[in-house]
């Protein structure tokens, strides 16, 4: 029989500071919060550009991306800009220069002239744009206050025309590799050889680009499904009616800024039945509450863009009637959050034909074929990769299968490479994206990071998810090597490597003051509190482990993993030039600053190691002490179906949503999910004493 019914009046308080509410977002759209600020604003940053789905080193032996800029070759384009405020701004463009030459540039902003003297008069200590020899980006201040709402046009000359500066070009052949349809060419770059008298159009879009300091226009900030019912963490949650939700908040509103919070609720957690998004008023209870689970959004703007409002803090109250039922008592949880990333990253294709061609054709079961644990097998497929010989490979599309030379031995396996030293023979994104399709053939999440510092070139790498260790993993198939904690013994991932790198910068690392030319970098890995693995290989990785590590400052990666399913828009080319595409997602925080090129950029974990194949359960006391319900949510690509065990037995498929009948004593709950390919995730566990 149940028993009666016992009810009280409760209140409940949830407040929210502003690293709380920007770390645990399920989205944040145009806004910014730094390490050392105490609110969150709008993102200070804005580049105008139109050459980027084009901008890099082509496959087409027809296409070169450099041009010199000397006798009376004068350049022209033109960007466009709904709104000329800013703080400030800056000229960015790829370049190279010739050694030691003596050739400045000449700028002209809407008529304003600025010059660009030889980088070793210009920035003396940014020695890498003479020691390497390599492709860059190049800054130059633009006049105060010449932009102009509209078109505004920019030309370049070598002054007397001089000799010794190469500019890029991004050529209108190439531009369908970096770009969504409908493809729109910009016809926005004009060229004259004779010294700006006549004009004529270029055959691609010069790599020039506008870097304001400004605010983005507008940004918002959505929250987790919050229970305000129990806001502690609570394993089991109590039956209870929410009757009163207010909300109050901390913020700075300058003028010609607005800040405005919305939410809504839901009596579940799965938001099957959310309520429509309402505005909030400080202190004014919402209208119509439907249920114990809120979330609510933050809409920032500006129409001045030299001026942010703040968020400083949230408060939510709420007034709730709890029914008291026999509660079972809690013994043990295990019930990881799920980091949401605010970019929607496709999944691969299950059924993508180009995987599985390539897991067939290269007898890819075969590798992992009794593998003790998931890890053993991502480590087969990481040395295979590194192994695999590769024939004549391209930049775009991205296609293996073009690029394996799969050759067999006379007892009938395939021939593998065998190297001298600790280093693969060809270009590093190759065989890095060979690992990242092996794994994604098998049903391991995997996607291609490249990273750089200033005074380097820089690297392409993978990183898998592993459910082993719940996490995101750095490989380098360059190597066949990875990074771990020496303490735990745990892979880690290259956020958690550039993180130990910039612990160790003396300053903020800058373009015109790379760190890579003021530390001394012997000591910079010396007692490095992190390991990596070496293997039984013949010769060390140590040499280049250790120059990569330095390189570590900016990684970015391209924020989808459909990469072989749908080719496109992909880079024109990664690792050849210096990085120029404007679709990645970057990293950025205090020490390495968003780098002024670049439109997208983020210093939140969740948005880069979003966290894969965990089971997060909500559990919730009914009116029979005996029964629970449990709710299931996951992030998992190729989901197959939801896992559970009961005291141990057998696993068995469940919905989302189901009841939990509980005996008397101990209780114990198992959930998981499980891939199309068959992979199991990290499991979660509740165990409860019932009476």
């Amino acid at each position: 029989m149940t028993p009666p019914e016992a009810a009280d009046t409760r209140h409940s308080h949830v407040d929210i500071d502003a690293d709380h509410a920007y770390a645990t977002a399920v989205s944040v759209s145009g806004l910014w919060k730094s390490a050392r600020e105490d609110f969150i604003h709008l993102f200070d940053g804005d580049v105008i550009e139109s050459d980027a789905p084009g901008s890099g080193h082509s496959d087409d032996p027809d296409i070169e991306p450099f041009f010199p800029l000397d006798s009376d070759t004068v350049i022209r384009k033109t960007l466009s800009l709904d709104d000329a405020t800013a703080v400030s701004a800056t000229i960015a463009f790829i370049a190279r220069e010739a050694a030691d030459h003596a050739a400045t540039l000449l700028f002209t902003v809407n008529g304003h002239e600025v010059r660009r003297p030889p980088s070793r008069l210009a920035a003396p200590e940014a020695r890498q744009y003479q020691e390497l020899g390599w492709s860059r980006w190049y800054y130059v201040p633009c006049p105060s206050g010449v932009l102009q709402a509209g078109d505004n046009t920019i030309t370049v000359a070598a002054v007397d025309g001089l000799p010794g500066w190469e500019l890029m070009i991004a050529d209108y052949r190439d531009f369908h590799k970096g770009a969504e349809d409908p493809l729109v060419l910009p016809r926005s770059s004009h060229l004259s050889t004779d010294g700006g008298q006549t004009w004529s159009p270029e055959r691609g879009d010069y790599v020039i680009r506008l870097a304001l300091q400004r605010y983005r226009p507008a940004g918002s900030l959505v929250s987790p499904v919050l229970d305000v019912a129990q806001p502690e963490e609570t394993p089991v949650q109590s039956v209870c009616r929410v009757h009163r939700i207010g909300m109050l908040w901390d913020a700075r509103v300058p003028r010609h800024t607005h800040l405005r919070l919305m939410a809504r609720t839901s009596a579940s957690p799965a938001g099957e039945s959310w309520s429509a998004w309402q505005p909030c008023e400080p202190g004014v209870p919402l209208d119509a509450v439907q249920g114990r689970y809120l979330q609510w959004r933050a809409d920032l703007g500006t129409s001045d863009r030299t001026v942010s409002p703040a968020l400083l803090s949230v408060r939510i109250d709420t007034e709730m009637t709890a029914h008291q039922v026999p509660a079972v008592r809690v013994v043990a949880a295990q019930n990881p959050l799920i980091q949401r990333s605010s970019y929607s990253m496709p999944a691969e294709e299950p059924g993508c034909p180009l995987l599985n061609e390539l897991r067939e054709r290269c007898e890819l079961d075969a590798v992992i074929a009794g593998a003790q644990t998931e890890f053993d097998a991502i480590q087969r497929l990481h040395r295979w990769a590194y192994h695999i010989p590769l024939r004549k490979c391209t930049h775009f599309p991205w296609n293996p299968l073009a690029w394996l030379e799969l050759t067999r031995e006379a007892d009938g396996s395939f021939r593998q490479n065998r190297y001298d030293r600790r280093r693969r023979d060809t270009m590093c994104l190759y065989p890095n994206v060979v690992l990242v399709a092996a794994l994604q053939s098998c049903g391991l999440p995997a996607r291609h990071v490249n990273f750089h510092s200033e005074g380097m070139s820089g690297h392409e790498v993978a990183e898998v998810w592993c459910n082993d260790y719940g996490k995101w993993i750095h490989l380098d198939a360059t190597r066949d090597y990875y990074w771990y904690d020496p303490r735990t013994g745990v892979p880690l991932d290259t956020g958690e490597i550039h993180q130990v790198l910039v612990s160790r910068l003396q300053q903020v690392e800058r373009w015109d003051r790379p760190y890579l030319y003021r530390q001394d970098l012997d000591a910079l890995v010396a007692d490095l509190p992190i390991a990596f693995w070496e293997g039984d290989y013949k010769h060390s990785v140590a040499e280049g482990a250790l120059y990569l590590f330095r390189s570590m400052c900016h990684f970015r990666i391209v924020p989808r993993f459909d990469v072989f399913s749908r080719p496109r828009p992909l880079p024109v080319s990664q690792g050849t030039e210096v990085w120029s595409w404007n679709g990645y997602l970057n990293w950025a925080d205090d020490m390495v600053p968003p780098l002024p090129h670049f439109s997208c950029h983020t210093n939140r974990r969740a948005d880069f190691y979003p966290t894969l194949n965990q089971t997060r359960y909500t559990v919730t006391a009914t009116t029979d002490p005996h029964m629970l319900h449990v709710q299931l949510e996951t992030v998992t690509p190729d989901f197959a179906t939801y896992e559970a065990r009961l005291d141990g037995a057998g696993w068995h498929d469940v919905e989302k949503g189901f009841d939990w009948e509980l005996h008397r004593g101990l209780n114990v709950l198992e959930t998981r999910t499980r891939n199309g390919f068959g992979w199991t995730g990290c499991i979660s566990a509740l165990s409860v004493m019932a009476p």
